[in-house]
């Protein structure tokens, strides 16, 4: 994987209403954070922090597969915590406890204007983002808003 790329974000999949409500415990209690499970935050955790170090943030893209399909948020993150086997969280917002190889402070999420397709972003392997791949874990891609 190339760590050349100016500003790197991730992609991942979500629900409209899995959206909303964290969107409405953001109005209502700030900045917040959210455990993901996949693993391959593992391989970008060095650059991602070396980003937050410099820019103080990276974005997650949110590909809401339910009605309209296509990214249509973005979440800015500011702060990062990975772990090697999977640690323990209790999410704020649907009070769940979840195995996760990361948790991320949301500070903000924007809906997108114009709903984006995966085929405009590029990922920082040079590869084309697939839908497939958002199955597996997080697609890494160069943050076109940066």
């Amino acid at each position: 994987m190339s760590e050349t790329a100016a500003y790197m974000a991730l992609i991942e999949t979500a629900s409209s209403d899995g959206v909303q409500n964290r969107l409405q415990y953001l109005t209502k209690h700030g900045p917040h954070d959210m455990g993901w499970s996949y693993a391959n935050i593992l391989d970008v955790a060095k650059v991602l922090n070396r980003q937050l170090q410099r820019k103080g943030f990276f974005r997650v893209y949110l590909h809401v597969s339910n009605g309209e399909n296509g990214i249509r948020y973005s979440m800015k993150i500011a702060d990062l915590t990975t772990y090697p086997e999977p640690e323990l969280f209790n999410d704020p917002v649907d009070g769940r406890r979840y195995l996760v190889h990361s948790r991320m402070r949301i500070a903000s999420i924007t809906e997108i204007a114009r709903p984006k397709d995966l085929s405009e972003f590029m990922s920082v392997d040079r590869r084309k983002p697939d839908i497939r791949h958002l199955q597996l874990g997080f697609l890494f891609v160069v943050d076109p808003e940066v």
